[in-house]
Parts: C-alpha cells; sequence; structure tokens
C-alpha cells in the first residue's frame, strides 16, 4: 500500500495554510498586517527624516568674550567658520574642548556629539 500524504505536510508548521494558521491569522489579515507595519516603517523612517535632522548642539563659551550663537550641525559636519570673539585687553587664541583651555579644537574635526567650546585668551601686550 502507498503510503497517504498527510494534509499540510509540506507546508510551514506541517499545517494546511502553514505559519497563518498558527497564529490563527487569515491570510487577508496577514497581508492587512504587513502593510501596516511597512506603512508604520515608512512613517517613522520620514518623520526621523524631516524631524531628526535638528542637529547636534554646538554651544561657544566665550569665557569672558563677546557672545557666539551656538549652532546645530548634522552628524559629522564640520564647524563653518564663526566670528571670533573679542575681549577688551585680550587676545583671542582659538576654540578649546576644556574650560581651562589646554586642549585645542581642530576646525576641521568631524562632530559627532553635542559640544561646548571654550574661547581661550592671553593677555594683549
Amino acid at each position: 500500500m502507498a503510503e497517504e500524504k498527510k494534509a499540510g505536510a509540506g507546508t510551514p508548521l506541517g499545517k494546511p495554510g502553514g505559519l497563518y494558521d498558527s497564529v490563527k491569522l487569515t491570510r487577508r489579515g496577514a497581508n492587512t498586517l504587513a502593510a501596516v507595519s511597512l506603512g508604520l516603517l515608512v512613517l517613522v523612517f520620514v518623520l526621523v527624516i524631516a524631524f531628526g535632522r535638528s542637529g547636534i548642539p554646538v554651544d561657544f563659551d566665550p569665557n569672558g568674550g563677546t557672545d557666539v550663537p551656538g549652532l546645530k550641525l548634522t552628524y559629522g559636519d564640520t564647524l563653518p567658520e564663526v566670528a571670533d570673539p573679542t575681549r577688551e585687553g585680550y587676545v583671542f587664541t582659538g576654540w578649546y574642548r576644556d574650560p581651562a583651555c589646554s586642549d585645542s579644537w581642530d576646525m576641521a574635526e568631524p562632530v559627532t556629539d553635542s559640544l561646548t567650546l571654550y574661547a581661550g585668551w592671553e593677555p594683549a601686550a
């Protein structure tokens, strides 16, 4: 006698309808779920692109000099030219990563995280 094939033996999970039956969804319901999930994924992607570009904040602490407005940059951008602050009786020496002005900032370095830069000064001669 030839062996009879069990119904659904060749389908996933060995059931007629396969995966759809195992999660108690009709094919139409599963397709709707997939379409809604894809739509939500696209919506999240669009929102991230549209509103996620608010940028990485870069603040400038003038250390007693004139104010320099902060910026918001996209990840990996370099700082654009900013106006040097001025301070009576001092010469501006550049921007530094630390308040002690011992670690200078390389303007060609890409910005990858929020940042506060501190103005360095030396007394005018």
